[in-house]
């Protein structure tokens, strides 16, 4: 089973979107994000050929940024789920991973930022400290010998693709 993690496309500043008087998990991609994640989409494709769904936190920029992968992904479902916001601890994201995710073969997530790679590096090591420098719109894939038996310390990493590799 592949597991394919991407950090959310580049998105307005967090400062400068507050001024605006809104929520932070409303601020939406910039037009430049959006047009590198379509390239960094579109490569991947020879990489990663197709996902069974994609999973996406409810927060804006990650659900656009999985919208966009899913138009180059032939229209891949794309399922919202409260396990990928940026306060959910790694353990919620992994009991939504064997209990959800037993159905799937390969399955992208999209989220943030400490989150994503706190997750990679538990799934890789056990422990929930991450070692892993995921920019945006960066990959890692993980092989899982099953969803439904995903345990703690168990993955392999296959690949981590920074942005710049895929979208320049």
């Amino acid at each position: 089973m592949e597991l394919i993690i991407i950090r959310h496309a580049v998105a307005e500043e967090r400062e400068d979107f507050a001024k605006k008087g809104q929520e932070d998990q409303l601020r939406p991609l910039t037009l430049k994000g959006r047009k590198r994640m379509q390239k960094v989409a579109v490569k991947l494709r020879d990489y990663v050929k197709n996902f069974d769904v994609i999973v996406t936190s409810p927060f804006t920029r990650a659900r656009q940024t999985a919208e966009i992968m899913s138009q180059i992904y032939f229209e891949t479902k794309v399922i919202e789920v409260p396990e990928l916001v940026p306060q959910s601890p790694p353990q919620a994201l992994l009991k939504w991973l064997r209990t959800q995710g037993r159905n799937y073969k390969r399955i992208a997530i999209v989220g943030h930022e400490p989150h994503l790679s706190t997750f990679a590096s538990y799934l890789l090591t056990g422990k929930p400290e991450s070692f892993i420098d995921l920019k945006k719109g960066g990959i890692i894939a993980l092989e899982l010998e099953s969803f439904a038996q995903a345990e703690i310390g168990t993955a392999q990493l296959l690949f981590s693709i920074p942005p710049k590799f895929l979208a320049d």
